[in-house]
């Protein structure tokens, strides 16, 4: 069954399932079939769990973050930067959110991943913190995740996700998502998004966030000139840690 409630910020035109997920995803290059699933799952009227695993440089998290800007009634929770009792703090003030967007499941601890369990399955939390009982009941909540491998998460928390693993870009690829995501995003042509694709995967930088951040930067008026030394003075300074996209 699909919800036929007005789910989504604005309209997602569209005659079928098919064409109003690939509008839904259309800064998310390829997966035409992965996003048709994306999109049943976001109009379920069921409590659907989805698990998005692939290494950095995949587009989980673009995944994640197409929802979250056109979903309403949705909690995003950074699980690389949150605590277990602040995710459950966060999801009680939450609890009539119907959304819940997990980034990065895997960084979790384990005992903080047995307290999402009864949320997973039924909507449902009931935990101890410092001997202080915390019990409420999420209505048929639809839970998206990614993590970067299955290997730091439990055999139970898995067990209640469908999966699905996405390979990382080829140089190729991550060309072709560079330009796909400008284009949508900020309407750049392709001689813009393939000179910061170019420059970043000559820096062994394959990572959209960055392609992102220097899109910022650019002005509809700037010359190829002023977005070359955009690019090069933005790579001169980052450093040698790594960034990872998910």
């Amino acid at each position: 069954m699909f919800n036929s409630q007005n789910i989504f910020v604005r309209n997602i035109p569209g005659s079928t399932i098919e064409e109003k997920a690939s509008n839904l995803f259309k800064e998310v290059y390829s997966y035409d079939d992965l996003k048709t699933n994306l999109y049943r799952a976001l109009v379920s009227e069921h409590n659907v769990n989805v698990l998005l695993v692939g290494p950095p440089a995949t587009s989980k998290t673009l995944f994640i973050r197409c929802i979250q800007d056109n979903v309403k009634n949705c909690v995003p929770i950074d699980a690389s930067n949150a605590s277990g009792a602040g995710i459950i703090d966060k999801l009680y003030k939450n609890k009539n959110a119907k959304y819940i967007l997990f980034d990065e499941i895997d960084k979790l601890k384990k005992n903080d991943q047995s307290n999402l369990l009864g949320l997973l399955e039924s909507g449902e939390v009931n935990v101890t913190f410092k001997s202080q009982k915390i019990r409420f009941k999420m209505n048929n909540p639809i839970v998206f995740g990614t993590s970067n491998s299955k290997e730091r998460l439990s055999k139970p928390l898995l067990s209640r996700f469908q999966t699905y693993y996405l390979p990382e870009y080829t140089d190729e690829e991550f060309m072709l998502v560079s330009e796909n995501l400008l284009r949508s995003r900020f309407n750049f042509p392709s001689s813009i998004s393939n000179m910061i694709a170019e420059k970043l995967l000559l820096n062994n930088e394959k990572d959209i966030r960055k392609v992102l951040q220097i899109a910022k930067l650019i002005r509809p008026k700037d010359s190829e000139v002023d977005v070359m030394s955009i690019i090069v003075t933005f790579l001169k300074y980052q450093g040698t840690e790594e960034t990872e996209f998910n």
